[in-house]
């Protein structure tokens, strides 16, 4: 059954996620006069239409479907499907160049049951063009330290945040991209993901859509599935023929072939590469887990593939369309990817639907990070017009270079919100190791042998804020728009020294104006808040320090650890499960604390950073404390007297609570309630016992929720 939406995945190339060659690639040669990256895109092309109307019915999806056809050029509805957040898919028999849809959308817009349509177009990975761990490659990582300068240099200084975590392995990050190659440095660092890469619609005889097992963009053989691994994304002319048609038009086929990026292993390994392993590099955040959800295959994404796999991401329940529960969502999800639009009208329709996904994403608890995208060149094509970064609900990411200025392919202006290193490697004098180097394969087509390698590019500034975003979430912050906030908190300024530096493009020599990121966003360069520091988060440098008694009624008292730096002050507090029980240094072990565990929390009280926290843990045993039982009573008693009795009950750092009982052999003689403020000591004035004789009184103790029951007896003798 075929299942998919489909939300737009951008070409391969240059589009929206960023991604920078290998140092081992060759610099593609470019044609006499080209400069930006924006030039070397696919053609755009649509599977389909993504609709929001009143409803998503059966009937209501054939009457659109009517609707679209009549409009349609040289395509029909091969089929309709439901999605997610009460959308419907009018999906052709056949891609189309996305411009030739108009007719059709306006024919759709003018309906009074249609909220907006958008085009499931292509979205791909943002590619730009290539030129204190045991780690060996640490120190080549120019996304987490320069080690070349005191203060860090232009990065994300993520190891000064270390000292405080290096990430919850509860913690998820969705790396929602081309999937995942195997790779050493990645062992252990995942959680079940998912494919959402399916099969193509090919019309029948009627015209309906089947899937006839070609899985030409999947390159896997299969569809969706729970295998996220990363196939290879090739293109070669065949590939290229098979992804586009006829959209390419008189251009050689050969301009658009690559070898294979293993773009999502790279994004996985800059968030979450094993440290302290040994080989290779480090990630930002490498103690949490990622999930490798796979979108993007040899021609791209579409747009509803993307969707479903921001949802399924976020916990989204999808049973309904035939994929199991994600038992493991993720708290940020990662999109490396998109596209660009010269026209408004259509960056407001496709962010209809993307912003629409976020909303259900962000209500599950995930924030969403976006590339900005790497269509800039001698001037600056702005984030406003990038697919999914300009959506609202999605944190886009500008790329900046080492030297602390926009790198010279990244999008930028209004709508930017931080940025991050992304590598600029054609700044001369151009190295490889400008880049951002991470985990990939050396496969040029099929999976070969791990290896490393550098990549520039928006798509590596944006996993070192989903990986920011994740110490975060480690550190108690869970609310995306409290995520967002600290992440504009914890910024560096951008560089303020004048420059147009040269760079090297298609082996020429060029120099690109505007690199200098504004402070206003009113301004063209505008790049966001700033450049993430994460030096600048203040969070305790570790969990709260535990000493005192567990046994019930004693005290125990935390000592905080300080914090990472003098950006706030921070508070002590006791919890029960979801429950805060107490503040301050101490705390006194209650009954109800029995059997459970507590949690201390040293927390950051103010400043930007108000609301991260370390915790600490203490298990209290469910074992009541023993009691001890004493009476005093004359052995001697007079028959016509009333005996004067004295209980004393004691148990270890508890005041005793509960019954007292009195019994002469098995006849009880008297009753007396035991408070708290009666210090464990009891008198009782006994009835009178008549019968000569000794007697056995017996004092039974009942116990109470904290301490033991007791019992004690003397022989008397009654005269």
């Amino acid at each position: 059954m075929r299942r998919t939406l489909a939300l737009t995945a951008l070409p391969l190339l240059l589009v929206a996620s960023a991604l920078v060659s290998t140092a081992a690639s060759a610099q593609p040669s470019e044609p006499a006069g080209v400069e930006s990256p924006a030039a070397k895109q696919p053609p755009r092309v649509a599977r389909g239409l993504i609709v929001k109307a009143t409803t998503a019915t059966t009937a209501r999806r054939s009457s659109l479907a009517r609707s679209a056809e009549a409009r349609l050029p040289g395509a029909d509805i091969g089929s309709t499907r439901a999605a997610p957040a009460g959308l419907s898919v009018l999906e052709l028999d056949q891609p189309v160049p996305v411009e030739d849809l108009g007719p059709a959308i306006d024919a759709l817009s003018a309906r009074a049951d249609v909220e907006w349509v958008a085009p499931d177009t292509l979205r791909t990975i943002s590619s730009a063009p290539p030129v204190s761990v045991n780690d060996p490659d640490f120190l080549t990582q120019g996304n987490l330290w320069d080690t070349t300068r005191d203060d860090g240099g232009y990065t994300t200084k993520a190891p000064s945040l270390w000292r405080a975590t290096r990430g919850s392995a509860s913690t998820v990050v969705a790396v929602v991209d081309t999937g995942l190659a195997a790779h050493p440095d990645l062992a252990g660092q995942t959680v079940a993901g998912y494919d959402f890469v399916d099969d193509e619609c090919t019309p029948d005889e009627l015209g309906d859509c089947y899937y006839d097992g070609t899985y030409i963009n999947a390159g896997d053989g299969d569809g969706w599935d729970a295998d996220p691994s990363d196939p290879g994304d090739w293109l070669d002319e065949d590939l290229v023929a098979a992804c586009y048609g006829d959209s390419i038009g008189d251009d050689d086929p050969a301009w658009y072939t690559q070898d294979s990026t293993w773009h999502g292993t790279h994004v996985a390994g800059t968030v979450a590469a094993k440290a302290d392993n040994g080989i290779g590099v480090a990630g930002l955040a490498p103690g949490v887990k990622v999930q490798p959800v796979r979108v993007l295959g040899h021609c791209g994404g579409w747009d509803t593939d993307i969707l479903f796999g921001i949802l399924w991401a976020a916990g989204y329940d999808l049973s309904e369309y035939d994929v199991p529960v994600n038992r493991t969502p993720a708290q940020v999800i990662n999109l490396s990817l998109g596209g660009e639009y010269e026209d408004s009208a259509e960056v407001e329709a496709v962010c209809a639907v993307y912003s629409e996904v976020a909303g259900l994403a962000r209500d599950a608890g995930a924030t969403l990070v976006a590339a900005a995208g790497n269509a800039s060149g001698p001037t600056i094509f702005p984030v406003s017009q990038s697919v999914p970064a300009a959506c609202d609900g999605y944190v886009s990411v500008v790329a900046t270079s080492d030297t602390g200025h926009r790198a010279w392919y990244s999008t930028a202006g209004v709508g930017s919100d931080l940025a991050a290193a992304g590598g600029d490697q054609n700044i001369l004098p151009s190295r490889e190791d400008r880049g951002i180097r991470s985990t990939l394969n050396d496969g040029e087509k099929e999976p070969g042998e791990p290896s490393y390698g550098w990549y520039q590019g928006t798509s590596m500034a944006a996993p070192a804020v989903s990986a920011g975003a994740a110490l975060l979430y480690s550190l108690g912050v869970t609310d995306p728009a409290r995520v967002e906030a600290q992440l504009k908190a914890a910024v560096q300024p951008f560089s303020d020294v004048p420059q147009e530096p040269k760079i090297l493009l298609g082996g020429v020599e060029r120099t690109v104006a505007s690199v200098n990121c504004e402070s206003s966003s009113e301004d063209a360069g505008y790049c966001g808040a700033g450049i993430l520091d994460l030096s600048k988060v203040t969070a305790p440098l570790g969990a709260p320090l535990l000493s005192g008694t567990r046994a019930p009624g004693g005290v125990l008292r935390a000592t905080s650890r300080g914090l990472t730096n003098s950006g706030g002050t921070s508070a002590i507090s006791w919890w029960r499960g979801s429950t805060r029980v107490g503040t301050g240094a101490t705390y006194r072990i209650t009954a109800a604390d029995l059997g459970r565990t507590l949690t201390v929390r040293d927390t950051v009280a103010s400043g930007s950073f108000a609301g991260i926290f370390r915790t600490a843990t203490v298990s209290v045993p469910a074992t009541k404390a023993r009691s001890r039982v004493a009476m005093s009573v004359a052995s001697s008693l007079k028959r016509t007297k009333r005996a004067r009795l004295v209980v004393r009950v004691s148990a270890p750092l508890v005041r005793p609570t509960g019954t007292i009982r009195v019994y002469d052999g098995r006849k009880r003689i008297a009753t007396k309630r035991l408070y708290a403020s009666s210090g464990g000591k009891v008198a009782i004035l006994l009835p009178k016992i008549t019968k000569k004789g000794k007697h056995r009184i017996r004092v039974v103790y009942s116990g109470d929720a904290q301490v033991t029951s007791g019992q004690v007896s003397k022989v008397v003798r009654v005269r």
